[in-house]
């Protein structure tokens, strides 16, 4: 923090303009000696951009945000150049001349944000959501935590818990000296906070929905059409589709926009028994993956025995996907003449369709549709982005006080619950960042891009 730092901002490469940030102590410095004059605060000026020589490197506009007026809550000077990428090399050669200035580190502008209080954990992670959103509901849900939607809705549940916890301070304190107590049920106070808290728990998962996108992986046995149907729903030929058995050994991972969804589509290894070496690993890949998507497109070739297939299936289902939504799909049906249909059985998606001639394929796309209704589609108008660490925090603080609520109600220990609402109200904080610890400093900063 004692560092100045600079860095281009905007993405490398030849284009209109580029921009370049410096922030700290010695940004004032930077500016005399590259502008040469003093700038009145945000404030956009033309300006000629000196070398060490004094001889003009470039004009463009400047920008001076003084402390704590601007992005990092430092001194922070914005300087605008023609987008030659050479260009902006040599301004910031000649600035880092300049002693105890250095290189940004990824995401290191909004890290000196938070800790200097400009913004919460959630609004830094929501900055780098909206750069990387890949849907138009992202966009706004990355926008509403921006604004800080999400952290106030958190704040709210925090400040309704340290009500709570003041007015257990008041009754051990006051109750043994016959002072009249307030008069609060608490158990009832608690049930509210947990009704709170599974609220924006179902927020929060819908958040990461958008965030992280839905996995659908296609697997089956050998030659059954998965790459196919992989190509088929890229718009493209990323897998390799032959006759021979084995053909997809490794992943193979695209992401594809339905019906405003966003896919992640993964092509996986056949299903056999195999001695070939590297065969073995895809299948093992495969299997690991099928256990941890959240829709299983299984593919099986309906001109073979189709009895063996379905058996090898159930097996499957049940010792490697037994909690995973499956679509199961007989596939090739123009080589043994059976009707294109679909029907549910087990609560399973079973659909007859030919990939290759296009036979049916309108029982497919509608079962993928109404199977992805339960991933709902977002407008981003009532939800927040959100990542899988705020789920779990979430998560452990609504535990915690489910426990202290079972406690209090057959006990009704205040000191016991007091403990129990100091846990819940500390997993609260972990969110915001007003809990921090290194370990999730680094792990959120150092996803974001230098420059951000």
């Amino acid at each position: 923090m004692s560092d100045t730092i600079i860095a281009q901002i905007t993405p490398i490469g030849n284009g209109g303009v580029y921009i370049l940030r410096i922030s700290g102590k010695k940004s004032s410095i930077v500016l005399k000696s590259v502008l040469h004059c003093v700038l009145k605060p945000r404030y956009a000026t033309y300006l000629p951009f000196y070398d060490v020589n004094n001889e003009i490197l470039d004009k463009g506009i400047s920008i001076w945000f003084p402390s704590p007026n601007s992005y990092t809550g430092e001194d922070v000077l914005e300087l605008q150049g023609h987008g030659n990428n050479i260009l902006a090399n040599l301004l910031i050669k000649r600035i880092l001349k300049i002693s105890n200035i250095r290189i940004a580190r990824p995401g290191e502008f909004s890290e000196r944000a938070f800790l200097n209080k400009k913004i919460d954990l959630i609004q830094a992670e929501a900055i780098s959501d909206l750069i990387n959103a890949s849907s138009e509901a992202a966009i706004k849900a990355s926008v509403k935590s921006l604004q800080g939607d999400f952290s106030n809705f958190i704040n709210r549940i925090i400040n309704k818990i340290t009500n709570l916890r003041v007015n257990i301070e008041y009754e051990l304190e006051f109750s043994e000296e016959n002072i009249n107590s307030i008069q609060i049920n608490f158990y009832n106070e608690i049930k509210k906070i947990i009704k709170y808290l599974k609220n924006i728990l179902f927020i929060a998962k819908n958040g990461v929905c958008l965030h992280e996108s839905i996995k659908i992986v296609i697997s089956g046995f050998p030659n059954s059409g998965k790459s196919s149907l992989f190509n088929m729903l890229s718009c493209k030929k990323s897998s390799i589709v032959t006759n021979i058995k084995g053909t997809t050994r490794d992943l193979i991972y695209n992401q594809i926009n339905f019906h405003n969804k966003i896919i992640e589509l993964v092509d996986t290894a056949g299903i056999r028994k195999t001695t070939d070496k590297v065969e073995k690993i895809g299948i093992s890949l495969a299997k690991k993956e099928m256990n941890q998507t959240d829709i299983l497109l299984f593919m099986i070739d309906s001109s073979q025995n189709i009895k063996i297939q379905i058996n090898k299936f159930f097996k499957l289902k049940k010792n490697v996907f037994s909690k995973v939504n499956v679509i199961l799909i007989f596939n090739k049906i123009d080589l043994n003449n059976i009707d294109p249909s679909i029907f549910l059985d087990n609560k399973i998606n079973f659909l007859c369709i030919s990939i290759k001639k296009k036979i049916g394929l309108e029982y497919f796309y509608k079962s993928l549709k109404e199977i992805l209704k339960d991933y709902k589609n977002f407008s981003g108008e009532n939800i927040y982005i959100a990542r899988q660490r705020h789920i779990e925090e979430i998560k452990l603080a609504k535990k915690e006080l489910l426990i202290g609520k079972k406690n209090f109600k057959t006990n009704k220990n205040y000191e016991i619950l007091a403990y129990h609402l100091q846990n819940t109200q500390n997993f609260l904080n972990k969110i915001t960042g007003k809990i921090n610890s290194e370990d999730i400093l680094n792990k959120v900063f150092s996803n974001f891009c230098i420059g951000k």
